[in-house]
């Protein structure tokens, strides 16, 4: 199943754009920085995750602008366990802890139901998980 992440575009384009109108009137130097800070916060605003789960794989994608930037794909030998975690009030957190290489985040992603396929993909690949206690708490919310 597929499933896609983006980030809260008009938040962070209104800051982006502020601090730039708000450096126009300061130090020369401070302008270098702003302008910095406003390429990347525009760039920011561009970025998409995506996760792929299949039976036995698990592909992680990050693109900026369309393009891809960062791509694994993680085999289900590869996954040491997996940690369901609360992030936030009322959100769900997968903290995927592979052998080699970054360990991956899943958080925020639609439809909501990555979780449990998380928890199916663990089940059938015979890979140790843990629920939180704050999770089990969300989880039974609904």
């Amino acid at each position: 199943m597929k499933y896609d992440r983006t980030t809260s575009r008009q938040l962070i384009l209104s800051l982006a754009f502020l601090g730039l109108a708000v450096s126009i009137a300061s130090i020369p130097s401070v302008k270098w920085v702003s302008l910095t800070v406003f390429i990347f916060g525009v760039c920011n605003a561009f970025v998409t995750y995506q996760v792929v789960i299949n039976k036995h794989t698990i592909r992680y994608t990050i693109k900026l602008f369309g393009l891809k930037i960062y791509n694994k794909k993680i085999i289900h030998t590869d996954v040491e366990k997996i940690t369901f975690k609360r992030i936030g009030w009322n959100s769900k957190l997968a903290f995927i802890k592979v052998q080699k290489g970054l360990s991956i985040r899943i958080g925020y992603f639609k439809p909501n139901d990555v979780y449990k396929d998380l928890i199916v993909f663990c089940e059938e690949n015979e890979i140790p998980y843990k629920k939180t206690k704050d999770y089990k708490i969300i989880e039974n919310m609904g």
